[in-house]
This record gives structure tokens, C-alpha cells and sequence, in this order.
């Protein structure tokens, strides 16, 4: 009877070892800072949107692996201070990627690392690893406000932030495809109030009207769109529109934006003459260091 008792007690330690190490190792340390990746319900997929999955041109995307995948990456950088207010920036990836593709592709910890901000990544899972521009939840009223919650919840139930620590800024980013969901945030994303700065990393493809409205209705707002030679008459659309509006911006080419430059001014049209489509999300760092946002 002892040996079975004292059995048992080994097992229920091994379980709870077990229990624990799975607990930690929904994140990952390193050097960068740490790392996690939840299940969320309010992550954009599975949606009604794609039930049946996805057809563009001649390629089809059916729903199963592509729009089954509710993961949200969340990135703590090294330094991070909790504070009573928490700033989120949001990354969006483009067309046939993923979350840690895309990390280890655009290297966009090291870039959170390299802006010096005090601030939480958010890096929810899009159509994977498929040619479509969808946001599925995230495109209904109230998407990212609900997104935002949850991801909230989370971080307070992990321990990350104080659990009387509250919503501050919120910055939107997104390279290539991800404008449409970005569009639909800034149109009814429900955190308007929150909602600061947005990056389109020459992801200026249409829904043009929803970012022009967004800066003309919000005066603080900040809109910086670096484009490529294939987005230039999207972007004198964005720019022709902004000026309709009363809405004062700087169109310049990449060599010649400095800091100063950008920090002065809370719309910016970048023309980059040096940069290909995917090069251009290594602005990421560069806007986020002349953000508003508060330093590490």
C-alpha cells in the first residue's frame, strides 16, 4: 500500500510538471524578448466568409488548411515596462504567408526591438499561406475591438500586464494584401478612440476611401504609406482625396525622410525608389521609432 501511495504521489507530480512545462511553453524566450502564440476566438479565421473556402482567377483555397487557423502571435520585447495603459501595435501579413514566416521573413521582433517603443506586437493569423487579401471576423463592425479585448484578457491572465491595466494607443500595420483589413479596422473597428497611427507597407492596393475618411475625421490620426512604382496612382488617389478633404500631408522620396521629418509631419506619402514589394516592410521599425508611442 506504501509503494502504491508513493507511486501515485510520483505520478501526480509528473502530471503536474507536465501540466506546468505546457503552461510555459505557450511562450518562447530569447534574446528579442518573449513570444507566444494563442488560440483566439475572435482571431479572423474560421469564418463564414470562407466556409467554402476561396477562388481568385483560376486558383482555388479550400477552407481546410487554409482558413482554420485561430492563432494570434503576441511579442513581449526585451526592456518592455507594464504601465496602467498597454499600446499594441497590429501586423498584417500579406498574401501567401503566416505568422512565423513572416516573423522570421520580415524580422519584424527585431524591428519592434529596433523602434525603442514600449509596446505589444499582435500578430493575428490571416488566410494562410493563400493568395487572398480576406480579414474574416476582423472585417465586421466591432472586429477589432473584439480582437483587442480578448488579447487584453490574455496578457492579464498570463501575467503580463497588471489586471487593472487598460487599453492606451493602438497602431495598425500591414505589408501588401493586408490593406483590406486594415480598411475595414480603421471604418468600424470600434476603437476609434484608440486607434493612432497606420502603416501601409506599399499596401495600397484599394478601399482607398476608408483611410481618407479615417484621417479626415480623426485630426490627431497619422497615416504613413510608403509605396513602390506599381502603387503610385493608388497613392495620388489617396493624396488627391486628402487635399479634397483639408487634409495637410509630405510626399518625398525614401533618401530624403529624415526623423525629424517624420515625426513633424502626421501624414506621409514615401515614394521608395531603392526598395522591391517585400523590402519595404523594413520601414516598420523606422515609423514605429517616430511614432507617438511611449519609449521602453
Amino acid at each position: 500500500m506504501k509503494i502504491s501511495l508513493i507511486s501515485m504521489g510520483a505520478f501526480c507530480v509528473v502530471c503536474l510538471c507536465l501540466i506546468s512545462s505546457a503552461e510555459e511553453s505557450k511562450w518562447e524566450a530569447s534574446e528579442l524578448g518573449q513570444t507566444g502564440i494563442f488560440q483566439m476566438d475572435n482571431a479572423p479565421y474560421p469564418d463564414e466568409s470562407r466556409s467554402e473556402g476561396f477562388k481568385i482567377k483560376d486558383r482555388f483555397y479550400p477552407r481546410e488548411p487554409h482558413y482554420i487557423d485561430n492563432s494570434v502571435a503576441l511579442f513581449i520585447p526585451r526592456g518592455y515596462r507594464p504601465s496602467k495603459k498597454i499600446d499594441l501595435l497590429y501586423y498584417f501579413h500579406g498574401h501567401g504567408n503566416n505568422i512565423r514566416g513572416s516573423l522570421e521573413q520580415f524580422q519584424i521582433r527585431e524591428q519592434v526591438i529596433t523602434s525603442g517603443k514600449n509596446v505589444i506586437l499582435v500578430f493575428p493569423q490571416g488566410p494562410k499561406d493563400a493568395g487572398d487579401s480576406g480579414g474574416g471576423k476582423m472585417e465586421s463592425a466591432g472586429g477589432l475591438k473584439r480582437l483587442t479585448e480578448e488579447v487584453l484578457q490574455v496578457l492579464r491572465d498570463e501575467g503580463k500586464i497588471d489586471a487593472e491595466a487598460r487599453l492606451g494607443k493602438i497602431v495598425l500595420s500591414g505589408h501588401s494584401g493586408a490593406y483590406r483589413v486594415i480598411s475595414f479596422c480603421v471604418e468600424h473597428g470600434g476603437l476609434e478612440d484608440h486607434l493612432s497611427e497606420v502603416y501601409l507597407l506599399d499596401s495600397s492596393y484599394a478601399r482607398l476611401d476608408q483611410f481618407v475618411d479615417w484621417v479626415a475625421r480623426n485630426r490627431r490620426a497619422r497615416l504613413l504609406s510608403v509605396f513602390t512604382d506599381h502603387l503610385a496612382d493608388e497613392n495620388v488617389y489617396l493624396m488627391t482625396h486628402m487635399a479634397r478633404a483639408g487634409v495637410r500631408y509630405r510626399l518625398m522620396v525614401d533618401e530624403d525622410a529624415t526623423d525629424r521629418i517624420l515625426e513633424r509631419n502626421r501624414v506621409v506619402f514615401l515614394h521608395t525608389e531603392k526598395l522591391k514589394h517585400n523590402e519595404t516592410v523594413q520601414w516598420l521599425a523606422r515609423w514605429l521609432r517616430t511614432s507617438r508611442l511611449r519609449e521602453r
